[in-house]
């Protein structure tokens, strides 16, 4: 926002050379939610700053707060984090997050329905966090401790059987505590998390939940996510970025709501083109690719172009015999230059299903 203003004001000036290497730089953008009928509001904070004035040796950090409403009712307030120490030393990576999220289900599996089978109420109330340590280079180790508590649990159902959330909780609406550690190998070479334009990501977690740690069921997670960032001119934005995810749960039975689903990835941002939720099961495979370019010589508009492909699996076989893919495009509006923020104005479409993104950071 710091940007637009002066570009409009200061036309004759340029930003100063040193204003690259604040230290703090904060943005902020509210926005309606036009990604259904039902409308509603989200409103994006930005933080990043660093832990060092010497921004070669210690990365820049982030604090994302994401606060939405909906005229259905949904209520959410996450707040995710990913900061490094001195020269890189230590990372930590949260996600605290308070939910009132009704939500509608489409069934298990690759071949869910078109139309909602039900809405689920509850609430939720989530910890997430991680600590790893530098090892060599950009590579380290850690440890996390994930809780997911989920309450007040309802259906409402949208058909005349039973629904898949019923015959998989088996009639169960009581509270779930999903509670245990997590192993974490981090590599993340970007050099900025927000707007990336070179470098590689790789993250793997293994989640283990167990009654030891509060959990009221056992089951065990990984997940992994794995990016790649190429740019094409070293005077322009032209980059291309790829995405691989897998998330897979197994050796238990987790509550419905822990089941992997597209647009349910940690950021909540896989998925574009499909209704969050819209696909869910035992294990999800998601893969992405887009091309990020600019509009105007200044930067100060950008385009994007990119596809996906997703599938989940068949329920309890980890077997991937149904695609879906989705294509989309975005613009971009350099909301801060600092931290070389843009505004997010993204669409996509699949079959029988869009989306419609507003944010302050890339979709990956």
């Amino acid at each position: 926002m710091k940007y637009i203003l002066k570009t409009i004001f200061l036309k004759n000036d340029t930003l100063k050379k040193n204003e690259n290497q604040s230290k703090i730089a904060f943005s902020l953008m509210p926005a309606p939610d036009l990604k259904s009928a039902e409308g509603g509001l989200v409103v994006s904070f930005v933080t990043t700053f660093y832990w060092d004035e010497n921004h070669e040796n210690t990365k820049m950090s982030e604090v994302y707060f994401t606060p939405t409403t909906s005229f259905t009712g949904q209520y959410s307030f996450p707040i995710q984090s990913y900061i490094y120490t001195k020269d890189n030393k230590y990372n930590f990576i949260g996600d605290y997050r308070f939910m009132i999220y009704p939500q509608f289900t489409y069934g298990l599996g690759g071949n869910s329905s078109k139309d909602p089978q039900s809405e689920v109420h509850y609430q939720q109330i989530r910890f997430y966090q991680f600590i790893s340590r530098k090892i060599i280079g950009d590579f380290r180790l850690g440890l996390g401790f994930q809780l997911d508590n989920y309450k007040n649990i309802s259906e409402d159902s949208e058909i005349s059987g039973p629904t898949d959330f019923y015959k998989y909780q088996e009639g169960d609406y009581s509270n779930e505590l999903s509670s245990g550690i997590a192993f974490q190998a981090l590599y993340d070479s970007r050099k900025n998390i927000l707007n990336p334009n070179q470098g590689y990501y790789f993250e793997a977690d293994y989640r283990i939940n167990d009654r030891g740690f509060g959990s009221d069921t056992n089951w065990k997670s990984i997940y992994i996510d794995a990016r790649k960032y190429y740019s094409f001119s070293e005077t322009s934005h032209r980059v291309l970025a790829t995405r691989a995810f897998y998330w897979a749960v197994f050796d238990g039975k987790p509550h419905y709501l822990d089941l992997p689903s597209v647009g349910w990835d940690r950021y909540g941002k896989t998925g574009r083109g499909f209704t969050r939720n819209r696909y869910r099961s035992n294990s999800l495979l998601y893969l992405e690719s887009e091309y990020r370019t600019d509009i105007t010589k200044n930067g100060f508009l950008g385009a994007v172009f990119y596809a996906n492909y997703s599938s989940v699996s068949n329920l309890d076989t980890y077997h991937f015999d149904n695609w879906t893919p989705a294509i989309g495009t975005g613009l971009r509006i350099k909301w801060n230059k600092i931290n070389n923020c843009n505004l997010v104005l993204d669409y996509g479409i699949s079959k029988d299903d869009w989306t419609f993104r507003v944010a302050l950071s890339e979709n990956f």
